[in-house]
């Protein structure tokens, strides 16, 4: 559907609004003649809004439907530059000593924008976990605890930036088990 449309019954609506409230004015004695002139006017109006609001709708749609192929698009490309399907979730993977130190190893990540799989493998006899969060602390996913385990955190649609991920056992990330996650495009990987 054309965008001029819309405009057309806008225009409309405004030159019924202009001839209504110039009758209305040259004959203020008795506006409207009658009470079927009253209904029928509305009626008209009604059926004006109720055109406009329709057209806006599929218009909307047909907008919608356009942005998500063009997006779809993007991502098939960009999929493409990187060796990687569209939508499939990159992964890398990290680990912690099994002697039970309190860091990571490799205690920095990059990535690209989008599907994210993080692999965290604990050989050691303390609990440990991983944790994802946004610059603010907004927390974006994290695993549960546990010893001599392999968990998997995945994490949907990230956005270029830098993020943390950390130990959420007590005092683990205060002790310095953390890292850093940096999402931006053209990133590696294959940490």
């Amino acid at each position: 559907m054309d965008g001029d449309f819309f405009f057309v019954m806008g225009g409309i609506l405004v030159l019924a609004a202009v001839a209504l409230a110039f009758f209305g004015i040259r004959n203020e004695e008795r506006f409207p003649a009658s009470r079927a002139v009253l209904v029928g006017g509305v009626a008209v109006f009604a059926a004006i809004v109720a055109t406009t609001m329709a057209f806006a709708v599929v218009k909307s749609v047909d907008e919608q439907d356009k942005r998500n192929k063009e997006q779809a698009q993007e991502e098939q490309q960009a999929a493409a530059e990187t060796g990687q399907p569209a939508g499939a979730a990159a992964t890398v993977s990290v680990s912690s000593p099994a002697d039970g130190s309190l860091v990571y190893q490799p205690d920095g990540l990059s990535a690209n924008p989008g599907n994210l799989t993080i692999d965290y493998a604990n050989p050691s006899p303390v609990p440990h976990s991983i944790a994802v969060a946004t610059s603010n602390g907004n927390v974006l996913g994290e695993t549960q605890p546990g010893a001599n385990t392999k968990e998997t955190l995945d994490l949907h649609d990230l956005k270029p930036g830098k993020y943390v991920f950390y130990c959420t056992v007590p005092g683990h990330r205060e002790a310095g088990m953390q890292g850093d996650l940096t999402v931006g495009a053209g990133q590696n990987n294959t940490q």
